[in-house]
């Protein structure tokens, strides 16, 4: 979120923002391929649909690239927020101790199980309007010549700088991993639709506003624009606004590490039953807490994030939706109903 008008107006300059909206198109194809998948198979996750329709061997090995999205999404944002915290609020630690903290409170939500999550999720959600309302200030501050003309950077750039944004909508791929825990499937696609819109409102208008404030010309010079934004909100008594704005995005920052901590410690005990889940929490502790540490330097981080996503985003792409395909033509109705027996 506090890179990503960075990373889209470098292509689409001014209209960086209508890139924003554009990548939001991943997440809500996302949404109709899972909502599909758990219409055809509403108990079975995309790991029983990955061995059923591509066979164990192959389905195994799928399953575990599909896990290391999850690590690379974890890793990618701890990084990513020890880094920030560092620059901004915390520079007296180092990163390793700023990694125990971040990596410890997700580690426990997850052991705590999906249940806990969901209500930490329910909680953080309602302060994530405060952090879309806060930037609004900056209108009165802003010009609107930064965002003019509308469209003069052209279709192809528009729809390449949209590309950019896609790290910002991962994480919608746990409704694969969830979807059979769910009450009420009927509501998967509603559901799924109401939060992908909410997300691309969000995204769209952060850019929007980080533009319109500093405009296309300044925010290459910024590592975290968003930042820069916050500060222009002066209120009484307070000295800087940046601090509570970060914390508020701090508190996004762990919603969205505790989902993919929990991810790959569900995934790894679907994979590999022996060990449970509770288990793999433990042993992932300091797996992660390492590959999170040797990202390196904030330009160095984003330069792995964005190769990776890139890479991470046209395989969970053909990924799922060779699956639907499989799941249309019925391949692998026997093995479906071999599982069900067992």
């Amino acid at each position: 979120m506090l890179s990503l008008p960075n990373s889209v107006v470098k292509i689409a300059k001014q209209d960086g923002w209508i890139s924003a909206a554009i990548g939001g198109i991943y997440v809500i194809y996302m949404v109709l391929i899972g909502s599909y998948m758990c219409k055809k198979h509403p108990d079975n996750n995309i790991l029983d649909l990955s061995k059923i329709y591509f066979g164990n061997f192959l389905g195994t090995i799928l399953n575990l690239i599909f896990t290391s999205y999850f690590i690379y999404l974890l890793t990618g944002l701890s990084s990513g927020i020890s880094n920030v915290l560092i620059m901004y609020i915390t520079p007296f630690l180092t990163t390793k101790k700023i990694l125990i903290t971040i990596l410890l409170v997700p580690a426990f939500i997850s052991y705590k199980g999906i249940k806990t999550l969901g209500k930490m999720n329910e909680v953080i959600f309602y302060l994530t309007f405060i952090f879309f309302l806060v930037p609004m200030v900056a209108l009165k501050d802003g010009n609107i010549l930064n965002i003019m003309p509308v469209f003069s950077s052209g279709f192809k750039n528009i729809i390449k700088a949209s590309k950019e944004s896609l790290f910002s909508y991962f994480g919608i791929e746990i409704l694969f991993l969830i979807y059979p825990f769910l009450k009420d499937k009927k509501k998967v696609t509603s559901s799924g639709i109401k939060a992908s819109i909410v997300a691309i409102i969000i995204y769209t208008w952060i850019t929007f506003i980080t533009i319109y404030y500093i405009g296309i010309n300044i925010i290459p010079k910024f590592l975290w624009p968003v930042v820069t934004v916050s500060e222009s909100i002066m209120v009484p008594g307070i000295n800087s606004f940046r601090y509570i704005s970060m914390s508020l995005w701090t508190l996004m920052i762990f919603k969205t590490i505790s989902i993919d901590y929990f991810s790959i410690a569900y995934c790894l005990g679907e994979i590999w039953r022996k060990i449970n889940m509770k288990t793999w929490i433990y042993i992932l502790y300091p797996v992660l807490f390492y590959i999170s540490g040797i990202y390196g330097t904030p330009t160095n981080r984003r330069d792995i994030i964005i190769k990776l996503g890139k890479m991470y985003a046209i395989f969970n792409l053909v990924y799922v939706t060779s699956i639907a395909i499989l799941i249309m033509l019925k391949r692998g109705e026997k093995n479906v109903t071999e599982n069900k027996k067992s």
